[in-house]
């Protein structure tokens, strides 16, 4: 059975050679193609596509907006952000919104083949600079945990609270996460303010970022 697939990207050109590349490989088939978030929406009310390839910047609603709606009203939809923007913000951000698969804009017709089909038998799949971009990310955070360990002499439970604080969690809200009272959580707050030296919640927050114990979006 073949693969069916939507395309979705406000650059017509890209749009048009990508459909022309992936119609040529047996096993697919381009059931549609689109310039907006918007087009797509209104054509998933006739067509049903296996796999919904989109770009992230588009006018009004971006590639991260429609993985949002597709996967809320159509969770059975695989999607793949085919994008030229790939630091870590992006990237997250689209897996949040229920993307399974990343590709940069100039990858190889091959791998975007393999990661069609990857994302098809229910995989997920990302290139492998972005893979080892994460990784990398993921060891210096391990690393700067490790550091703070040592040097702030803070134990891995407050390193816990910290982060949660920074993303803006209430106290009852990371006892709650963390399973502990909230007296327990006022103390580790009490100890992290006089070990980091902060003055509030604020100071904290900041901290947490510098050290990049979080990842704004």
């Amino acid at each position: 059975m073949k693969i069916k697939i939507l395309l979705v990207d406000d650059h017509k050109i890209f749009l048009d050679g990508i459909r022309s590349l992936l119609s040529e490989i047996e096993n697919f088939e381009i059931i549609g193609s689109a310039t907006s978030g918007e087009m797509v929406v209104e054509m998933l009310k006739s067509i049903t596509p296996d796999l919904v390839i989109t770009d992230i910047t588009m006018k009004e609603m971006s590639g991260l907006e429609l993985t949002k709606i597709i996967k809320e009203k159509f969770p059975e939809i695989s999607i793949l952000i085919l994008s030229m923007h790939t630091n870590e913000e992006f990237v997250l951000n689209a897996v949040k919104a229920g993307a399974a698969g990343y590709l940069p804009k100039d990858t190889s017709i091959n791998e975007l083949i393999n990661a069609i089909e990857v994302i098809n038998n229910g995989g997920q799949y990302f290139s492998k600079n972005i893979s080892e971009f994460f990784f990398m990310n993921y060891i210096n955070r391990v690393k700067q945990e490790h550091n703070l360990i040592e040097n702030e002499k803070l134990t891995q439970r407050e390193i816990e609270v910290l982060k949660l604080i920074a993303t803006g969690l209430s106290n009852k809200e990371i006892a709650d996460k963390l399973f502990i009272s909230i007296k327990t959580v006022d103390t580790h707050k009490s100890h992290l303010m006089q070990k980091l030296k902060c003055k509030n919640s604020a100071e904290m927050v900041l901290f947490a970022i510098k050290n990049k114990l979080i990842i704004l979006e």
